[in-house]
């Protein structure tokens, strides 16, 4: 196999492709990138795969000879990156030894054949639907951070997907937080149709990848599915994921219907105010449940905070309808609901010191911007 690259493209290309990589595999294949260019070809389509996720993708290229082989990825992309001239030659032998020239520089690396890649999904879906690229990126920052990174059932491990002809909604819950995004608008069925009830759950790790390859525009992505994967398209890009099984909660169980208290707060004051606290806040010393104490009185929110380093005392103003209250949080957890807010004013609703807080926009939202609400669990403070 001979291909020759230009440098630009190339690693436009390569650079998603790694974000499907492992280096932690025993499988040597995992860690290498997939080449393969076809005789009289103009183009190298590239793949990534550690049997979770997948990349493939393609980029132009002068196809001298062609081929399938599997380039270790790190490697490969470290030297591409470095190299003087913006062309860039690539040349496999019929042994196995890759040489990467560009000007005066060269390198030699080794290569395994193609075939000893792992087989990959079918990469056509029996049904899907179309978003703009923005509201997916949305989406997945506002969900992100109630996703667990860990957990004994894997379906808080990942965000759930509720699609229909009215809308998309989507759902990540950790346990202690809840985050539930919806839109009726920028999404619809592939071609003609109308887009099919779909439900299904994503893994947290494949999200965050995909959130890197979406542009806050109106451009629109392609999302399918297969029994068992989902299929994203971006531009050239597929980018493929296992989906998690399993049946998700019934989350609007856990969503208050009623409350005692509504509060409405500036959320760039409740913002750095929790930043402030949580520089006392050790949760190395403190615990994983080192809180702040949210003191709702009149027109003022009191945060407060102690650790074995000292204490902090904010306030902030607001507006207040309903009883006084005094309820604790592991700072971080609401902290991060507050971040991923995308509103100058949000709601609080709160009922008791042991019950779950809704964070909403405080505005009334148009159709084509969608809605959030986030569910924050207090921690029990001692009296």
């Amino acid at each position: 196999m001979k291909l020759v690259f230009e440098k630009a493209p190339l690693i436009a290309a390569v650079t998603p492709a790694m974000n499907a990589t492992s280096n932690k595999n025993t499988l040597t294949a995992i860690d290498g990138l997939l080449f393969e260019a076809k005789e009289g070809g103009c183009e190298c389509v590239i793949t990534a795969y550690d049997n979770e996720k997948g990349i493939r993708t393609s980029v132009e290229a002068e196809v001298r000879e062609p081929g399938s082989y599997i380039i270790n990825a790190q490697k490969f992309f470290s030297i591409i990156r470095m190299m003087p001239n913006d062309e860039i030659t690539v040349t496999v032998s019929d042994k196995m030894n890759v040489k990467i020239e560009s000007g005066r520089s060269s390198f030699e690396l080794h290569a395994l054949p193609g075939s000893d890649f792992p087989s990959l999904p079918t990469l056509s879906g029996d049904r899907g639907f179309v978003v703009a690229q923005h509201i997916m990126k949305k989406f997945i920052a506002q969900t992100s951070f109630a996703i667990a990174q860990k957990d004994q059932r894997p379906i808080f491990t990942g965000a759930y997907f509720h699609v229909t002809k009215d809308g998309m909604t989507v759902v990540a819950c950790d346990g202690n937080r809840l985050s539930r995004c919806r839109t009726s608008s920028g999404i619809a069925g592939h071609g003609e149709g109308d887009i099919p009830e779909m439900n299904f759950n994503v893994p947290g790790k494949t999200l965050f990848e995909l959130g890197k390859l979406l542009a806050d525009s109106e451009d629109t992505m392609r999302v399918s599915l297969t029994r068992r994967h989902v299929i994203f398209t971006v531009g050239n890009i597929v980018f493929f994921s296992r989906l998690i099984d399993g049946e998700y909660i019934d989350y609007e169980r856990i969503i208050p219907k009623t409350h005692e208290t509504t509060v409405e707060i500036d959320r760039a004051e409740l913002v750095a105010s929790l930043e402030r606290a949580s520089l006392m806040i050790e949760e190395k010393s403190s615990g994983a449940r080192g809180h702040v104490a949210c003191t709702f009185t009149g027109d003022k929110l009191a945060i407060n905070a102690d650790s074995v380093s000292g204490s902090v005392y904010d306030e902030i103003p607001i507006s207040m309808s309903g009883n006084d209250i005094r309820i604790g949080f592991n700072c971080r957890f609401l902290l991060d609901a507050a971040r991923a807010a995308d509103a100058e004013t949000i709601k609080i609703e709160l009922t008791s010191p042991l019950m779950g807080v809704c964070i909403t926009d405080a505005e009334e939202r148009a159709e084509d911007e969608g809605d959030f609400l986030f569910f924050v669990m207090p921690v029990r403070m001692k009296d």
